[in-house]
Order: structure tokens, then sequence, then C-alpha cells
């Protein structure tokens, strides 16, 4: 349903918009480009990095996998380790196929299109995994505002729309689900007693 809805919004904007901004996209740029704090810049780049590059590539898995093999068991580790190639490639797929430019004024360079965010798509992929390993309310609680911290960081920095965000994170909740359920299925086959 997530994946559904990533897709059918990014076609339904290329598909009536040609790609440009909705009135959504284009109040809450103006919105957040009117109200801009230096107190926010530090964390908006802390959590560009977070999502993005390197550190979200491999340390940020790494880490996570470590953590989850310490308190949760192998298979746990293994869940989380795909999660971050998954997403990417499956962000880097549907930029392709939209290719709906981003908002001017960047405050950081970028190559890829805006349609889906793929920092708001790390972030809900990794937070719905761990979120189902973990099963703590605060954790979960701690998440969403991870995930949604991550999305305004890009609004603020002027690298996504709304609905790039929006795109992203549904996108990112199908990937973690699908990686939840192939790992579930992978857990009952490996679990399940010999009939021979």
């Amino acid at each position: 349903m997530a994946l559904a809805l990533c897709i059918i919004g990014g076609a339904a904007i290329n598909a009536t918009l040609a790609g440009k901004p909705t009135t959504v996209d284009e109040f809450l740029f103006r919105a957040i480009s009117g109200f801009r704090a230096r107190w926010l810049d530090g964390p908006s780049l802390v959590l560009n990095q977070a999502g993005g590059g390197i550190i979200a590539l491999f340390i940020m898995p790494i880490i996570a996998a470590v953590v989850m093999l310490l308190t949760r068991g192998a298979l746990a580790a293994l869940v989380v380790l795909p999660l971050r190639p998954l997403t990417q490639w499956a962000v880097e797929s549907l930029k392709g196929v939209f290719e709906r430019p981003r908002p001017p004024h960047r405050e950081i360079s970028v190559a890829l299109s805006a349609y889906p965010s793929g920092h708001s798509a790390v972030a809900a992929s990794l937070i719905v995994v761990l979120a189902l390993l973990i099963r703590r309310r605060w954790f979960t609680l701690i998440g969403v505002i991870y995930v949604i911290a991550m999305g305004y960081s890009r609004l603020y920095l002027n690298l996504h729309w709304f609905t790039d965000i929006l795109g992203g994170t549904a996108l990112g909740i199908a990937v973690g689900l699908a990686v939840w359920a192939v790992a579930g299925a992978i857990r009952s086959l490996v679990l399940r007693p010999r009939l021979y």
C-alpha cells in the first residue's frame, strides 16, 4: 500500500503538474524559507549527513546491525544490513522515472532529482524495521520524531518539496515492511522442523 502511494503520488505529480510543485509544496516552501533560524542550520546539516553519504551507507547500518546482533541475535542483524542498499536502489529507480526538479535556492548541491526523498526513505525504512525489532513505544516515538526531523531538514535546506518527503517516507515504509516480511519468511523456514 505504501509503495502504491509513492508511485501513484509521483505519477500524479508528473501527469497533472509536469513535476512542478503542488500548492501545498509552494506554501510550505515559502513558509519555511521565510523562517530561517541559525540554530536550525547545524541540526539540519547533521541530519543531511546522517541520511546520506558514507554515514548512512556504511556506518549507521553497521552500528545498527552490531547493536541488533548483541541485543536481538543474528537474524535481527541480517534484517538491518540490507535496508540501506535496497532503499537506495528503490529511491534511485523512482527518481529516474519521475525526474522531478528540486526547489530553487538549495543550501547544498545535490545531483539526483527530487522525487522521492532518499533521506526520508532511508530514515523511514530503518525506523520501521527497528521499531518492529525493538517493540518499545518509547523507541517508536523517538523513531517517528527522527523521521519527521529528517523530512523537515530536507525542506529547511530547500532540497525537497513536501510531496517528495511524503513519497520518500511511503517508499521507506514499504521497503522496511518488505524486508521484515522476507525476514519473517526466512525465519519460519529456518526454524521449521524437518519432516524427514
